[in-house]
């Protein structure tokens, strides 16, 4: 149970790396596994044939109800299990899993989660339902949240680490060569968002307004709307031009070619609006129109990477590129923490003077690019070594239930 079918290269790359690894864990047993998503077709041919895809809606409290009941056992495999970071409602679909679960008296587990904060209502909901869900936590924020909700678990890692995609990264180098790159530039990688249009709130006055007017500029789906305001937009739109005072100054002085990295397709607009400020050679992919293998085919082939995507840092990882993290949550912040890299690498959407902040970064990143690239390399080890664990706990918690 996670968020697939949004075209989310990190969601997605999650779980098709968990797939893989139970798949390779679980070989020989009689074992029936299903995916939940939400659009069948966003990702059709990421999985086995053996594997069942099971369609959900953002409606979602009576397909999960049946999806629960006619399962054994429930992987909750989303990074922002518990958060309020993006839609509180994305954590009571957790919640609610978790809960039929334990009335049913069948296991659930929590694989490679991150638990933020939470207060009021959220927090009484995650302690009350989700208190028989073990939780393989993805860092030790996490887990110290976790335990605050009193909840069990311990930690572990994000499960995308180890994804390998040899044809993605073949299409994506002749992609780019295609698309304008000489083959001899630097690549300059930037993962743009919309850091504040998060949360995504339900709002039925907002609904009708969208029905009425035909005005759905800011709906997510159905009657989940992006948070908005003037103070926002503005915030949005200082964010977009202090990263391309710095990835413009960077590709005239060093004759980069811009890729500009739309990781999920709600990314597109930040990506079109993005591209109008770069004065260089630039092009732009996003996951509306590519897969979980070539957007991590595209990372790849980077010299150099700013993100303001966690996934986008931990995929372009497999490679040791040095980068600079724009961080809105901390999930980056985390990553980046780890890695030893944020006194010099790590800044934030909102702060003061952003772009003078990345390109002084960009800078030192290229001054000490093989220090960085081998600390990438020792904190990928780790992580893979940390996946491998996941997936023998996993097992053995299984069979402590059905043995």
């Amino acid at each position: 149970m996670g968020y697939n079918g949004a075209r989310n290269t990190g969601a997605d790359a999650r779980v098709v790396e968990l797939v893989r690894q139970l798949d390779e864990t679980l070989a020989g047993d009689d074992v029936e596994m299903t995916v939940m998503t939400l659009d069948e077709e966003n990702i059709r041919g990421y999985f086995p044939s053996h594997v069942r895809l099971w369609p959900f809606t953002t409606i979602f409290f009576w397909s999960l109800l049946r999806a629960t009941s006619q399962h054994h056992v429930a992987v909750l495999c989303e990074g922002s299990t518990l958060t309020s970071t993006f839609a509180n409602a994305l954590s009571v679909f957790f919640c609610e899993a978790a809960g039929i679960m334990r009335r049913q008296g069948k296991p659930c587990i929590a694989y490679g989660s991150e638990v933020g904060h939470l207060e009021g209502w959220l927090a009484r909901l995650s302690h009350d339902l989700c208190r028989d869900t073990y939780f393989m936590a993805r860092t030790e924020t996490s887990l110290q949240n976790l335990q605050n909700l009193g909840l069990k678990g311990h930690v572990g890692t994000d499960t995308a680490w180890p994804l390998r995609t040899e044809a993605g990264e073949e299409w994506a180098r002749q992609q780019l060569l295609t698309d304008g790159w000489d083959g001899k530039k630097p690549l300059l990688g930037v993962a743009v968002v919309n850091p504040f249009w998060w949360p995504v709130c339900p709002s039925l006055w907002r609904w009708m307004t969208a029905v009425l007017t035909g005005n759905r500029a800011l709906q997510y789906d159905k009657m989940y709307f992006f948070s908005d305001s003037t103070e926002r937009r503005e915030k949005f739109r200082q964010y977009l031009s202090e990263m391309a005072q710095a990835v413009n100054r960077y590709q005239k002085e060093h004759e980069a070619f811009v890729v500009i990295l739309g990781m999920e397709q709600l990314d597109e607009e930040a990506c079109r609006l993005f591209g109008q400020l770069v004065e260089g050679p630039h092009v732009v992919y996003h996951s509306k129109n590519h897969n979980v293998f070539q957007m991590t085919g595209l990372l790849r082939q980077l010299s150099l990477l700013v993100t303001s995507r966690y996934h986008a840092a931990v995929l372009s990882m497999e490679r040791s590129i040095p980068l600079v993290a724009i961080s809105m949550d901390g999930r980056l912040d985390g990553v980046i923490r780890e890695t030893e890299l944020a006194d010099q690498y790590l800044h934030h959407v909102d702060d003061a003077g952003l772009g003078e902040r990345i390109t002084t970064s960009l800078l030192l990143a290229d001054d000490h690019r093989e220090i960085i690239s081998e600390t990438i390399r020792k904190h990928q080890t780790i992580n893979e070594n940390k996946v491998s664990e996941m997936a023998q706990f996993f097992i053995s918690w299984l069979k402590d239930h059905f043995s």
